[in-house]
């Protein structure tokens, strides 16, 4: 379906049949015109853009990879530059300024009309990733005195333009929050009856300094469409809606995947990230790993005597490897996941070790049995079938306590906890593991 609808796009364009690909367009919203020009060259987008109604077009390049923005900004005449960047969404505009170089954000700044500007100023003042970044002012605000009719229509005369309405808000005077209310809930309201008694008079809300993560789980958890934002002295300044929080939490768990697997920095596109940024983010934390990894090989030599007394037991280091690598990967995704979701904290830690004790030890029973069976069909010596068994079953043991363990270290540390995940935890469950394996069966044996 993509591809064909990019091929409709090019077929328009090398006909030169302008008008008949505005007509294509203007049935189009923003999102499946991402998906039409997506294989499109830069310029071939441009002439899109062209196209497209003012609007329209600054929805379009909202929804673009940063490096795709760039770009079309170096290609578009300074006119379009003027007319996308003032009809951008400030929430928006705020993400792309951030992706931009200072002196091209400072250009752009020039081209905002004096309100957009100073709006974007003070956007942009708030610290990264909080809520007061990615909040938008255009909402609608009522007042508590007024009646249901006239705050209908204060909505009719303002809200065209707003980004919600389903959820209104109550200020006083002062511009303090007071309350909030659902549109439903205003429409089947008596024409006469005032805000104040229709209005939630304990309304949620976040701060502009509240971490963006924290604020997409506060509205995950309370089911909200939108949430408003209030100034340390609690007057409302901006509305966080859904969209907003989709993005959020897309950008945070793109972060915590690529942070589990020591991907070393953080990339919003596969394709439209180049070569060597992946190499420079990947190799230094694959260096690191392999400088860890390379502690197997000390261990090996140290037990290379009861390696050369039974040789076969080589054909088991896989094994050790593997399982205990497995069962911490799995210990650690899903202490990463609670601990991301907000279900546990530092405090919790010993509930999870414990958790992890019992789960682990079960596990270490089950495979440990079985490797025991198995490997009497290679060594048929019931000690060191024994031996083997109860060393997976140590080795299963720790890798899933240090599974468990690591994410709270890493919090302990201020890291983020999905660091401890994935390449780092298994590497070091390998050393751990060859470890474990000799050192038991060099005691038993």
């Amino acid at each position: 379906m993509k591809v064909r609808m990019e091929v409709n796009v090019r077929s328009f364009i090398e006909h030169n049949d302008l008008r008949g690909l505005k007509a294509l367009l203007e049935d189009q919203d923003a999102a499946t015109i991402v998906e039409m020009i997506d294989e499109l060259e830069p310029e071939e987008k441009v002439i899109v853009f062209r196209l497209l109604p003012k609007e329209l077009a600054a929805h379009v390049f909202s929804e673009l990879d940063p490096k795709e923005q760039m770009k079309l900004l170096s290609l578009f005449k300074e006119e379009r530059v003027k007319e996308i960047i003032n009809s951008m969404d400030p929430d928006d505009r705020t993400d792309l300024f951030d992706e931009l170089p200072a002196n091209v954000v400072k250009k752009l700044l020039e081209y905002l009309s004096p309100q957009e500007r100073a709006l974007a100023i003070t956007l942009m003042n708030y610290p990264e990733n909080s809520a007061g970044r990615i909040m938008t002012p255009e909402y609608v605000d009522l007042k508590e005195d007024m009646t249901a009719a006239e705050a209908l229509q204060h909505v009719r005369e303002t809200g065209k333009d707003k980004e919600t309405i389903y959820v209104l808000f109550v200020i006083d005077r002062t511009r303090k929050l007071v309350g909030s209310l659902e549109l439903k809930d205003l429409i089947f309201a008596e024409q006469n009856q005032k805000v104040s008694e229709i209005m939630n008079s304990n309304p949620l809300y976040v701060h502009t300094t509240d971490d963006q993560e924290t604020v997409a789980r506060f509205m995950a958890d309370h089911d909200l469409l939108a949430v408003p934002v209030t100034d340390s002295e609690t007057r409302l300044v901006g509305v966080i809606t859904i969209d907003d929080v989709v993005d959020v939490l897309e950008e945070e768990a793109t972060e915590d995947i690529q942070r589990m697997a020591s991907l070393g920095a953080t990339y919003t596109s596969y394709l439209h990230t180049g070569w060597h940024r992946f190499f420079k983010g990947r190799v230094l934390w694959l260096l690191v790993l392999f400088i860890m990894e390379a502690f197997s090989a000390v261990v090996i030599l140290h037990y290379i005597d009861l390696l050369q007394r039974f040789v076969a037991l080589a054909a088991f280091i896989p094994i050790m490897i593997g399982i205990g690598g497995n069962v911490a990967t799995q210990s650690s995704a899903l202490v990463v996941r609670a601990i991301s979701v907000g279900e546990m904290d530092l405090k919790d830690w010993w509930k999870a070790i414990l958790k992890e004790v019992i789960v682990g030890g079960l596990i270490g029973v089950t495979m440990g049995l079985l490797l025991v069976a198995i490997s009497h069909l290679v060594i048929p010596v019931w000690y060191l079938s024994l031996s083997i068994g109860v060393a997976l079953f140590f080795a299963v043991l720790v890798s899933a306590v240090l599974g468990g363990a690591l994410p709270f270290l890493a919090k302990l540390l201020k890291v983020d906890p999905a660091y401890m995940s994935g390449p780092v935890v298994t590497t070091a469950v390998d050393v751990l593991g060859i470890l474990i394996f000799f050192s038991v069966i060099g005691r038993l044996v």
